[in-house]
């Protein structure tokens, strides 16, 4: 079994029903780890080495599916024949409505109903036969079963009442052909309603999928500029790109200067002036200039493939939410045949009327929508990624919107989180006849330049400003929430330096207080550094906004008391919730304390918090999007406004949670009402059928309402 993805695009899925058809499909053929997604028309799977991938084709095709894995042309001829077909069944059905409205005596023909109506069903059976009977065998009966049940029913009983009773009475060949023409306009509203939801995440996809590249070669001596395919573009290769083009992959500018807007990464429309040896990020546009560039990312690898991967990979995700409407949507077609049976039955004790006992039966079949309960979690969601992916907040699992919408307990780290990380070296004073000022520096930026903690790398940064040499160094080791320790390569003494916190000091050092990063010899002190940080924009603005909204908002962190306690009064942390010098065992343990009382979200930068936010209920890292890959959170923040996107991301989780619980109750309400009315007769199928198909559209509105809430955010700034 290869740990590699298989992954197919297929058409002609609507809902959950549909999606779990074909992931039955692909289990009997000995597929692992399967995921199907209605929305965005993929399936994703482990193949076994000795199975080929055109079985599994073959397997989704015979469920009633189309499969294909180049490009859109052939789902998209689908949906056109989809249409084609509906015009078809619209063209027949109208006389036969009319027939009910008006006295045209030829409509009322037995005969001529009998002709306008069996194209139509043939079209049905075509149209929904194949997934209906394939939903059957895999154990998991779609809406399509209903829909074909109920308008062969009506089909059959029309026959019999033209063949043996001669009747108008008996005939109901209007309502077979308005079932499947209404429920296929609902479908074809639903489908395109549906792609909605995906717009933001299509648009990210898209802005991953450039094709080819301009790629700098040498040829017998002589350089040329060759259009190539970005898969065979490797680390290193240069590329041309000229003013107009999207940036293929990511790399840095080799020569020329260039604007770029990178509203596809961060948010911001303004072009971004760049130059020799500035980043460029795939998806990016070019808006002025050219540039040559050498690829730093394979395309694979890029920041954008992983958010794209990262949005894709939260879609598989399921909250507990929408796992409780899958559980109800598997029992809910045999469930509705069975009160249909009911239905038939008792009315038919009660009425003596067989006409009349099928009609409230067919009925009951038509106007039961399984989808509106498969589509309320996932359209919502969809919508709800797409719309944070745009500003900037990925959501790595679907689950953490309603893990942080529970959230009542917000946990914050002080350094590269409430503050910029950007710390500034204020004095660095030196405590040894041994080590001259020259040497320490040295010895302090070959070390400090090797980590990645904000406080090492401004560090290190102070060292470099001091025009300072590296030396070289052995037996390195780091310990988080203390230090590092390392000796000099060829030092005779064989002496260990440190470098840490107040923590590498002897108990009580008298200067503790005065300094922040501190330089010992064999546990002996040589230098010490004091550091200035300050306070990002926003934060004072939000922890006021989340204790408004009665969060319960805790400091903790490794730094000192009086650096603490200082940060935390300017925020209006009050003194109870401030937790200090504490190492990063010692943050776990106070997480898991916390969580036996609240729902505990941590917001940290990624680096010294992973244990206590992979221990928290639900985590935010404040990030770079260059660290994407690597974090641990289940939500990051990846734009330059970190406060004013953590506010949007819990108000996003919010209405979404909403939005899904809304979706929910319009389901239940829908079928728990219409089917009773149904059963009693005040709903006949045509009606039935009509409404059927809208409901699923009023469940996909009511998930784009959340495009709606964006531009109030808009209109807000």
């Amino acid at each position: 079994m290869s740990n590699d993805k298989t992954s197919l695009k297929v058409g002609g899925m609507t809902c959950t029903g549909c999606a779990a058809t074909v992931k039955n499909a692909l289990e009997r053929e000995g597929a692992k780890n399967v995921f199907v997604d209605f929305s965005m028309g993929e399936a994703v799977f482990q193949k076994p080495d000795n199975i080929p991938i055109e079985r599994f084709i073959k397997a989704i095709e015979k469920s009633g599916y189309i499969v294909n894995d180049d490009s859109d042309s052939i789902i998209h001829s689908h949906h056109q024949k989809v249409k084609g077909l509906f015009i078809i069944n619209v063209i027949l059905t109208v006389p036969l409505l009319l027939s009910m409205i008006v006295d045209i005596p030829f409509l009322h023909q037995s005969w001529v109903q009998f002709i306008l109506a069996t194209p139509v069903l043939i079209i049905g059976l075509y149209h929904f036969g194949e997934k209906a009977i394939q939903s059957i065998l895999h154990k998991s009966p779609s809406m399509d079963v209903l829909i074909l049940l109920g308008s062969i029913a009506s089909y059959v009983y029309s026959i019999i009442g033209w063949w043996l009773y001669h009747s108008h009475d008996f005939m109901f060949f209007e309502t077979t052909a308005s079932i499947i023409t209404f429920v296929m306009l609902g479908n074809l509203i639903e489908a395109y309603s549906v792609a909605k939801t995906t717009k933001e995440i299509q648009k990210l996809q898209k802005s991953n999928d450039i094709k080819y590249a301009t790629k700098k070669v040498e040829v017998n001596g002589n350089i040329q500029y060759d259009k190539v395919s970005v898969d065979d573009i490797f680390v290193g290769d240069i590329l041309l790109i000229k003013e107009g083009e999207q940036v293929p992959l990511d790399g840095k500018i080799l020569s020329g200067e260039v604007e770029v807007n990178e509203a596809i990464l961060t948010g911001e429309s303004i072009p971004v002036f760049k130059k020799e040896k500035d980043e460029l990020i795939a998806g990016s546009t070019i808006i002025r200039g050219n540039a040559e560039m050498y690829v730093t990312r394979k395309k694979s690898e890029t920041i954008l493939a992983q958010i794209v991967e990262i949005v894709k990979k939260a879609q598989r995700d399921k909250t507990d939410i929408q796992k409780l409407g899958d559980k109800i949507s598997a029992v809910f077609v045999p469930t509705v045949i069975l009160i249909a049976i009911i239905t038939f039955v008792l009315n038919y004790a009660i009425l003596h009327s067989m006409a009349e006992s099928i009609l409230r039966s067919i009925a009951v079949l038509v106007i039961s929508c399984p989808c509106a309960m498969g589509l309320a979690a996932p359209t919502a969601i969809a919508v709800a990624l797409g719309v944070a992916a745009k500003q900037r907040i990925l959501f790595k699992a679907s689950s953490a919107f309603e893990l942080l919408n529970q959230s009542d307990c917000i946990v914050f780290d002080k350094t590269g989180t409430l503050t910029t990380g950007n710390f500034i070296v204020e004095k660095m004073d030196l405590f040894s006849n041994v080590y001259s000022k020259e040497k320490v520096l040295s010895i302090v930026y070959s070390a400090e330049n090797r980590s990645l903690h904000p406080i090492a790398q401004s560090i290190a940064k102070y060292c470099s400003q001091q025009k300072v040499k590296g030396t070289l160094l052995i037996d390195f080791k780091e310990e988080k929430g203390l230090g590092i320790s390392f000796k000099l390569f060829n030092d005779s003494n064989n002496t260990t330096f440190k470098i840490g916190s107040f923590r590498i000091l002897k108990e009580n050092h008298h200067l503790k207080k005065d300094y922040d990063v501190f330089v010992t010899a064999d546990n002996v002190l040589i230098a010490a550094f004091k550091l200035k940080d300050e306070i990002r924009e926003g934060a004072q603005e939000t922890i006021q906004w989340l204790q408004n909204q009665r969060k319960k908002v805790i400091l903790l962190s490794g730094d000192k008391k009086e650096k603490c306690i200082e940060v935390a009064e300017y925020l209006g942390i009050p003194k109870e919730n401030i937790f200090y010098e504490q190492l990063p065992q010692e943050k776990l343990y106070k997480i898991e304390e916390l969580k036996k009382q609240f729902m505990v979200c941590m917001i940290g930068d990624g680096i010294n918090d992973a244990p206590a936010m992979a221990t928290a209920n639900v985590s935010i890292s404040f990030n770079n999007s260059a660290s994407i890959a690597i974090d641990s959170a289940q939500i990051i923040i990846s734009h330059q406004q970190l406060f004013e996107k953590l506010k949007i991301a819990f108000e996003l989780s919010k209405i979404t949670i909403q939005k899904i619980k809304q979706n929910y109750f319009w389901a239940f309400f829908y079928n728990i009402f219409a089917i009773p009315i149904a059963a009693l007769g005040f709903l006949r199928p045509i009606v039935a059928s009509l409404s059927m198909a809208f409901s699923d559209v009023i469940v996909v509105g009511n998930s784009l309402g959340l495009y709606r809430w964006t531009k109030e955010l808009k209109e807000r700034k």
